[in-house]
């Protein structure tokens, strides 16, 4: 009897295939920032590399998950590959993203807090400087690491109208990869 339940409770709470994810509720009066990492890189050697197809991909499957937030606005980094993988996103949702210098996290920060106070912002970011962005917003304790290879992350930091901050790590839902059709 046990996993009937389990079994009918997952079916309940697991989104139907192509169906989008419930919309997140938003933090009443709060600000909530999402922070992913730019997609899979075509070259590893280029400071200004574009996506890959594997990327894009991602890009492509990352778009029923962070619009759920119901976004504000986007921030991408100087790098493209940011911007492409928003790119999607800023499509469906509407929204023309906003550059910011990835170098210069406090600033950043400081104009999250101050600037979307009260709204929900999506960030397509870098491993690196993401974690000195999320201690900056006033996220304490332990932060899960992010590798070289790491994209599947994502980080939401509610901040709530009292001042007090939360932190939650969640992993993108599966990629499946578009097929190729060969040349003939």
């Amino acid at each position: 009897m046990r996993p009937l339940i389990l079994g009918l409770t997952l079916i309940a709470i697991l989104p139907l295939k192509g169906q989008a994810p419930p919309a997140e509720r938003p933090l009443e009066g709060g600000t909530t920032i999402v922070i992913i990492r730019h997609a899979e890189k075509a070259d590893d050697a280029d400071p200004d590399s574009p996506i890959s197809a594997a990327g894009r991909a991602r890009a492509r499957a990352l778009v029923p998950q962070l619009a759920a937030f119901k976004p504000d606005a986007l921030i991408v980094s100087q790098r493209r590959r940011t911007a492409e993988t928003l790119a999607p996103l800023a499509a469906q949702v509407k929204l023309i993203p906003l550059v910011r210098d990835n170098e210069r996290v406090d600033e950043l920060a400081s104009e999250l807090l101050r600037e979307f106070k009260g709204r929900t912002v999506v960030l397509g970011w870098h491993h690196g400087p993401h974690e000195p962005l999320a201690r900056a917003l006033g996220v304490k304790g332990e932060l899960p690491q992010w590798t070289s290879k790491t994209y599947d992350r994502i980080w939401v930091i509610r901040i709530e109208a009292s001042g007090r901050v939360t932190f939650e790590e969640r992993v993108q839902a599966p990629v499946v990869p578009t097929p190729t059709i060969p040349k003939p």
